[in-house]
């Protein structure tokens, strides 16, 4: 009798285990049904939720790339502002196509990544003190840039990116699943994202195996700045304005998102669908607390906590995870 408990209990911790961040976010959800009333569950509350979580979702997908590959990125909050203005601005200022203003934003992230990858790569620095300088160059630039007032009267193709429908499904979130399956596939099905999370696992042995180590950091890195940059797309897009401060905390969302959904160097399965399922978590968290009318400003306190906690238990798990093997 005993022994079958054990093991009902057993295959249901192991089941909660699997669902992970997902068994959470079903009981947030209910919660958070029972205690705001039906504000939470209106249709037009849910859509604005979704079309929240998605700016943070593409963000933090470029972000859990850098995390698999054993670094860290503090700068993606900045250069997705400097890129939405950027893009903003050669729209309107300039006359550019808006298709255009978006490619030149998004390869120009590209490269200021990369430039950040060759610096830890090949100059050693630490990936927190070296995206941590890079953050305040970007936003030095973001503010001469725009000499800090916003860039309005965007045109209805720019604005159509955070703002237009495809039928029934607002235009952001296809292009935040899109990119959800692509990571997933990459990291998967491809060399490349097999060789991240190679040398996310242990450097020195992907390096002796054959991994170009420094040729991954520069090209995952530049990967996190085409998302980067284009989350500020999105996210400009969404205000119909280039704000040059809008994104001041995307970078910490983004990282919460990674990180509570239990992506890590040496956890890295399931990663694409953890990092959505993390930044619905953030999503929901922030909307449940202003729809229990909070004050912003413990908002961000309980993020804090979450990260934290969501940390501390990353740790515990790989911990156990040692111990039985």
């Amino acid at each position: 009798m005993n022994s079958t408990k054990n093991s009902a209990m057993q295959t249901c911790k192991a089941f909660l285990d699997k669902l992970g961040i997902w068994a959470i976010l079903v009981l947030l959800f209910l919660f958070l049904s029972v205690t705001t009333g039906d504000t939470f569950l209106t249709a037009s509350n849910l859509i604005n939720l979704i079309r929240q979580i998605c700016v943070t979702g593409v963000c933090a997908i470029g972000a859990a790339i850098v995390v698999c590959g054993g670094e860290l990125d503090l700068s993606s909050g900045s250069l997705a502002a400097l890129a939405g203005c950027a893009s903003a601005m050669l729209a309107v200022n300039f006359g550019w196509p808006t298709w255009l203003a978006f490619v030149a934003a998004i390869a120009g992230g590209a490269c200021i990544d990369a430039l950040i990858g060759c610096v830890i790569a090949f100059l050693r620095v630490p990936a927190f003190i070296a995206t941590l300088g890079m953050m305040y160059v970007l936003d030095g630039f973001t503010l001469l840039m725009t000499r800090g007032t916003p860039i309005t009267n965007l045109p209805d193709s720019y604005k159509f990116v955070g703002r237009g429908y495809i039928g029934p499904i607002p235009f952001i979130v296809v292009i935040l699943l899109i990119l959800v399956a692509v990571f997933a596939f990459i990291f998967k099905y491809t060399q490349f994202g097999r060789n991240i999370v190679s040398v996310g696992e242990n450097a020195t042995a992907a390096h002796l195996s054959g991994i170009n180590v420094r040729l991954i950091k520069i090209a995952s890195f530049a990967c996190a700045g085409i998302l980067s940059s284009l989350a500020g797309i999105m996210l400009m897009a969404r205000l119909g304005s280039g704000q040059p401060t809008a994104a001041s905390d995307l970078c910490l969302t983004a990282m919460a998102a990674v990180f509570v959904g239990g992506t890590s160097a040496i956890n890295t399965q399931g990663a694409a669908f953890k990092t959505l399922a993390g930044a619905l978590f953030i999503g929901m968290i922030n909307n449940g607390l202003n729809m229990l009318e909070i004050n912003a400003y413990w908002q961000k306190i309980v993020l804090g906590f979450i990260i934290i906690s969501a940390i501390a238990l990353d740790v515990y798990r790989t911990q156990q995870a040692s111990r039985r093997s």
